[in-house]
């Protein structure tokens, strides 16, 4: 029995169309849909242009801008002409997506709000931004109650959604999975860019000599993925298999590759063993134009793809789209898809490639040619120093790799956290309403303030939390450099980015702090863990929830399952600032106060021994959590979850894993406030 991942279904928008067959039309026309943008909140002085859909702004600001791209997707997915691509049990249908901005036009809105004096309308739209929220809303009425993931590791969001998809099929977790990615103009992104100073005034050239930057992008990208047999079973049309993916980070900086493509080469290498000594008909590069981006991704290839780089042609869509940040692989992949059905290769526009620079690079540019590339393979990276490549081949190709065997199980074989009570399980003992709202005490002995006085607050509790874990589990630097890392946070880091936004408000896009906006960036949790620990293994976020944690307890535990990975760990943080607790109190209807505090957790396989755990969701019900009571468990005596202070994403996983180590069977978290959010329970077999 095969376990490869057949896609049955897809479906993009992007600045050259709204559907995946327009856009490659557009693309036979050798045209470039980078134009001034209309969709931007404010305009900068600068009117650089951007790669912006073609859809009118509605008449709401258009705040909504990030649902009205899924949901436009989605549909296209679900549409009349369509074959029933989904599973008949809505149970089993499920959705992984990849997002670097989520709901953060809702943040403007609400500053905007406030500065307005409408205190009222701003708590509206800051209850707005988690992104569980956005996809609940662009999801509603689709025959979809299986789990709703939203994960982040920048402009590598969505083919890393496409990866934790495929382990979700393959674990038995869900039958049918609609991944990718999606990404909304922002003036959140736009003012960080141009204070990074990475958007280019002229066109965007990959590879060129005179190459001189990005440009802003957004767009969204779709895929139905089924394991191939049950696609056989119901007579769906295949589009193509996933047949190799490729997973890294490189542990070197924030905001700037590895010079050498390091992290990018292995995830070539890794996606395309799969392929033998045969080369991919088609390299869809992530080439965004910048001199850094593009110097060390042909480095990559060079080191991936050796003497033979030349055979391999290489296609920059960028040039044409813009950056769609986590859209951008996805969205490729679909226009790649689309092409061969159409029967052309796609291409770039721009200038030729530096020779000096990039000798034996084969870069496709100009009008498609006619061809039928079989054996495509996609490259993403992020901020952070995110990763990812998948190879989809048409007839698919079955390997080693994709085939091993499922354990049975995967299981818990440490844990550590960090809170004001103190550490690990005697820290959750003393975590009650009475403790200090501060922190800097415990995290002093994990973390160098020195060093990280520029950091947010939310990755330097993750370090901490990680390396108590390592502490108490004896876990030495080499195992950490070699384990993935999944970080999962709620609201992210949020004193940075509510800093970064408010001046941005307040100053203009043109004025932006370069600084706030690179610690304020959703997946900075999981950047900063792997630079700091040395990293080089697969790290992402997963966020816009409470209960992050569970979910990416799921991923982690569906990655084991299906063999993918034999362990991970799981660290799961949510700052305290007052805003958040004022938003809370807003949500619940009654006063909050948040607590900051952060769990990790090691999971493995059940060959390693430890406690059998699986993560499950226990029911959704329209735009809120089907709901249930906690259930009580035994820790120094009765602990329910409502007995600590809210911590976010940290507080279901910390509670959970002090019922897994009191020997309590099953923890339920339920959390009726949240809209957008669903309960979990976590399983722990004897």
């Amino acid at each position: 029995m095969t376990d490869q991942v057949a896609i049955v279904a897809m479906s993009a928008l992007g600045a050259l169309g709204t559907s995946v067959r327009g856009i490659v039309e557009q693309m036979r026309a050798d045209a470039v849909g980078i134009r001034p943008p209309a969709a931007l909140e404010q305009p900068p002085k600068s009117r650089r242009n951007a790669g912006e859909v073609p859809m009118q702004p509605d008449s709401d600001g258009d705040r909504f801008r990030a649902e009205r791209l899924l949901r436009a997707a989605l549909e296209d997915l679900a549409g009349a002409d369509r074959p029933r691509v989904l599973s008949a049990d809505p149970a089993r249908n499920a959705v992984v997506v990849g997002t670097t901005v989520g709901g953060m036009r809702h943040c403007g809105a609400a500053m905007r709000a406030q500065r307005a004096g409408d205190e009222a309308a701003a708590m509206q739209h800051y209850c707005m931004i988690p992104a569980s929220t956005v996809l609940r809303r662009a999801t509603r009425g689709m025959p979809i109650s299986g789990p709703m993931i939203t994960v982040s590791c920048a402009c590598a969001s969505g083919l890393s959604a496409l990866a934790h998809g495929c382990a979700l099929l393959r674990s038995g977790s869900a039958d049918a999975i609609i991944a990718g990615g999606y990404d909304p103009m922002s003036e959140f992104v736009y003012g960080g860019f141009s204070a990074l100073q990475l958007i280019a005034e002229g066109p965007l050239r990959p590879f060129a000599a005179n190459r001189e930057g990005m440009k802003v992008g957004e767009g969204c990208a779709l895929f139905v993925l089924r394991r191939a047999g049950d696609a056989a079973m119901d007579g769906l049309p295949v589009l193509g298999f996933i047949d190799g993916i490729g997973e890294s980070s490189d542990a070197h900086h924030l905001t700037h590759p590895h010079p050498e493509g390091r992290g990018a080469a292995t995830a070539l290498r890794q996606a395309t063993e799969v392929l033998g000594p045969r080369m991919p008909d088609l390299l869809l590069a992530h080439a965004t134009g910048t001199p850094g981006n593009d110097a060390a991704e042909f480095k990559a290839y060079v080191d991936a793809f050796g003497a033979r780089v030349h055979e391999v042609p290489v296609a920059a869509l960028k040039s044409r789209l813009g950056h769609p940040l986590a859209a951008a692989g996805a969205l490729e992949l679909a226009i790649a898809i689309e092409s061969r059905r159409q029967g052309i290769v796609p291409s770039g526009a721009g200038p030729e490639p530096d020779a000096e620079c990039f000798p034996s690079l084969r870069l496709l540019r100009g009008v498609p040619q006619p061809g039928t590339p079989t054996r495509v393979t996609c490259l993403a990276a992020g901020f952070g120093g995110a990763n990812v490549a998948v190879t989809v081949s048409e007839s698919g190709t079955a390997s080693p790799r994709n085939n091993v065997p499922a354990t049975s199980a995967a299981s818990i074989l440490g844990w550590g956290m960090v809170c004001p009570g103190g550490t690990g399980s005697s820290g959750v003992a003393a975590f009650t309403a009475d403790c200090p709202s501060t922190i800097d005490d415990v995290l002093a002995r994990y973390v160098d303030r020195a060093r990280y006085r520029r950091v947010a607050m939310l990755p330097r509790m993750m370090i901490a939390a990680v390396r108590n874990l390592a502490e108490s589990s004896a876990i030495d630097n080499a195992f950490l450099r070699s384990t993935p890392v999944l970080c999962a946070t709620w609201h992210g880091a949020v004193d940075f980015t509510e800093r970064y936004y408010r001046d941005l408000v307040e100053s203009g896009v043109d004025l932006a702090n370069p600084l706030l906006f690179a610690e304020s960036v959703p997946n900075i949790g999981s950047g900063h863990v792997s630079m700091a620990l040395g990293v080089t293994a697969p790290c992402a976020s997963v966020i816009g929830s409470r209960n992050s944690g569970l979910e990416a307890m799921a991923l982690a535990c569906a990655r084991i399952e299906s063999g993918a990975w034999d362990r991970a760990i799981v660290v799961a943080s949510d700052e305290a600032h007052p805003l958040l607790d004022a938003v809370l109190s807003h949500w619940s209807g009654q006063p909050v106060r948040s607590v900051p505090a952060a769990v990790a957790v090691l999971v493995g396989s059940n060959r390693s021994g430890g406690r059998p755990v699986r993560a499950v969701p226990t029911g959704y019900a329209g735009d809120a959590c089907v709901s249930a009571s906690p259930m009580d468990r035994d820790f120094r005596g009765t602990f329910t979850e409502t007995a600590i202070p809210e911590c976010g994403a940290a507080t279901p996983l910390a509670v959970a894993m002090a019922a897994a180590m009191a020997g309590t069977g099953r923890f339920q978290t339920v959390h009726s406030a949240e809209p957008g959010g669903a309960p979990w329970a976590l399983e722990f077999h004897a």
